[in-house]
């Protein structure tokens, strides 16, 4: 090989320059000039959250839709598992659950680790919570997608039917209904829901929402409840056959409000003297009442979009969407397309000829996320949206979409937070095992194989530096299976080794240079090992692609292991063992321990 102490320079640098970039310098006061970016921990290692989701059946029933429950729950695991990866997390634990007549579906998902970043207790605990708060978020709108128009007048039904919301919810209540679950579960098919809540406010502080007589008063004995409310001022229908609103909005409000300690607060009170000699201030104490609430607060105005339906009453929603995707305009502007399936080509084209020149709204799990107008009548099932958008903008509004198009709704119930199974102390053991593995390895190498055999340990640390630098770069999640797939590769990359030695050997005793030897060892062995990698490659290919979660973060472990496995065998050892074969032509003994 020409060049040989060019590359084996090159070599000694990449080896150092990864090995600063996977080690924890920072933590020891050494700044390196490029970013050494954090390990991704599954949770076995570090621990993470668990949210738990109810499926609700329920709606289904109430759409009149036919339905085999495993098939539905399956569906939402698969759907789930694909939001919580486009997180940028991997290896999340899914699974389902009954309660009684309910069926669950588990979310267990690793936080981000930042054990490198020299970081206090509040901005990992702040880190953490906002990196949880966009998983709820994201898996949260795996809910209904509703395809509406506007609407052309309010019926008294419209009206009389925020009442009934609120009834419904207020007996969801009183069995115990977490406000912000049942905030979420109305406002999937209902407008203006919204749930409030807050802690250690005094009664003049509380949101307008919640500023009613009746919830004062009972706030003020310092009693608890559930109940109903309302501002001043309600809706009507006028003559035009329109909504009117009088001044105040009607609102029903569900509250439950908790009179916490008693709080000593001090006021500037101003008084004037007997003398007129002047006015003076003073501070005075007096005492309020600290006091935790939530409530869901349903509002009488009814929703200004119906849901579009052709004339023979077929509404268009997730049923008939295919995907949206993200595409790009002649003008090479960000656009979003959406493909109908056939029933829902020939439901769209029908909508689209009465509401030339009107907007239909998107809704997912009841939130209004684009209305775009219609330009043309759209016979093909194949719909543009198009509009100011980035290409970031145009790939959320898509990913938005297609989370609706799932087969039932879901809603978040519980979350709590899970501790590492393994933990720190366990990754440290792991490590060290590992580091005395490779030392055995190399030891064992060195005394059959000499120098060779060293320098085949030296590449397979240097294999392993840059396997977990890739690791580290890529953001893959450290978890004891992929960390099990890294162990396996390491064992490929020894029996190529070996493989190539042996053939050197016989080169060797047939009277030829070390140097030609050498050549012909790699030559010779190569066949058995590419034989041998590409089947333990193809068989991480299936665990990947069909493997569970785990299975996954294993199969990936281990088919980038092989990958850099075949690198380093086939160049790195060849690179190193080359130059220093040059150096002992005339020491087969001392080089790979035999005599010519």
């Amino acid at each position: 090989m020409k060049n040989l102490g060019l590359k084996f320079s090159a070599i000694i640098l990449a080896s150092v320059i990864a090995l600063g970039y996977i080690l924890p310098l920072k933590e020891h006061g050494v700044n390196l000039p490029f970013d050494t970016g954090t390990y991704r921990l599954g949770l076995d290692l570090h621990g993470g959250v668990e949210l738990d989701y109810k499926i609700d059946f329920e709606d289904l029933k109430a759409r009149g839709q036919t339905y085999v429950e495993r098939d539905v729950t399956e569906g939402l695991k698969s759907i789930i598992e694909k939001r919580v990866n486009s997180l940028g997390t991997a290896e999340p634990t899914i699974s389902t659950a009954k309660y009684g007549d309910e069926s669950h579906i588990i979310v267990q998902i690793p936080t981000q680790s930042f054990a490198w970043e020299n970081l206090s207790e509040a901005e990992l605990r702040e880190k953490n919570n906002e990196y949880i708060a966009k998983a709820k978020d994201t898996i949260g709108k795996v809910v209904r997608l509703e395809f509406k128009e506007e609407k052309t007048s309010v019926t008294p039904e419209d009206i009389a039917a925020r009442s009934t919301i609120a009834k419904a919810a207020l007996e969801e209540a009183k069995k115990g209904g977490d406000f912000a679950t049942l905030a979420k579960k109305f406002a999937q098919n209902n407008e203006n829901v919204k749930a409030v809540s807050g802690s250690g406010v005094d009664l003049e502080n509380l949101p307008s929402e919640l500023s009613i007589d009746a919830l004062k008063k009972i706030t003020t004995t310092g009693l608890t409840g559930v109940l109903e409310g309302e501002l001043a001022g309600f809706y009507s229908i006028g003559q035009d056959g329109n909504a009117v609103m009088t001044p105040g909005e009607k609102i029903f409000v569900l509250a439950n409000i908790t009179a916490n300690t008693t709080v000593t607060r001090e006021r500037d009170v101003t008084s004037t003297g007997a003398t007129n000699s002047g006015s003076t201030t003073k501070k005075e104490s007096f005492q309020t009442r600290s006091l935790s609430y939530e409530a869901l607060v349903i509002s009488q105005k009814p929703s200004e979009w119906t849901p579009a339906k052709t004339a023979a009453g077929k509404l268009l929603d997730e049923k008939y969407l295919i995907r949206a995707g993200v595409n790009f305009s002649q003008g090479f502007s960000p656009q979003v397309d959406l493909t109908f399936n056939d029933e829902g080509k020939a439901i769209f084209a029908e909508l689209t000829k009465r509401l030339i020149g009107k907007p239909i709204a998107i809704f997912v799990g009841g939130e209004l996320i684009t209305a775009p107008t219609v330009q043309a009548i759209i016979p093909d099932g194949k719909a543009v949206i198009t509009g100011q958008y980035t290409a970031e903008s145009a790939k959320k509004l898509a990913s938005d979409i297609n989370t609706g198009i799932v087969p039932a709704p879901i809603y978040l119930t519980s979350e709590r937070a899970i501790d590492a199974k393994i933990g720190n102390d366990a990754l440290v053991v792991i490590v060290q095992a590992g580091a005395i593995g490779l030392l055995a390895i190399m030891i064992f190498l060195t005394f059959y194989y000499r120098l060779a055999g060293l320098l085949a340990g030296v590449a397979l640390v240097v294999y392993a530096i840059l396997l977990v630098a890739i690791f580290k770069s890529f953001g893959i999640v450290l978890s004891l299976a992929s960390i099990a797939g890294m162990i396996l590769s390491i064992g490929l990359a020894i029996d190529a080794n070996i493989l190539i030695f042996e053939r050197t050997k016989e080169a060797i005793r047939s009277g030829m240079e070390i140097n030609k030897a050498t050549a012909i060892g790699f030559t010779k062995s190569w066949t058995a090992i590419w034989d041998s990698h590409v089947t333990s490659f193809s068989s991480s290919v299936v665990l990947y692609i069909f493997g569970t979660s785990l299975i996954k973060g294993f199969g990936l472990a281990l088919g980038v292991g092989i990958l850099l496995s075949l690198f380093t065998a086939m160049w790195v050892s060849r690179i190193l063992v080359s130059y220093a074969g040059s150096k002992f032509e005339n020491n087969a003994k001392a080089f790979i321990g035999i005599s010519k």
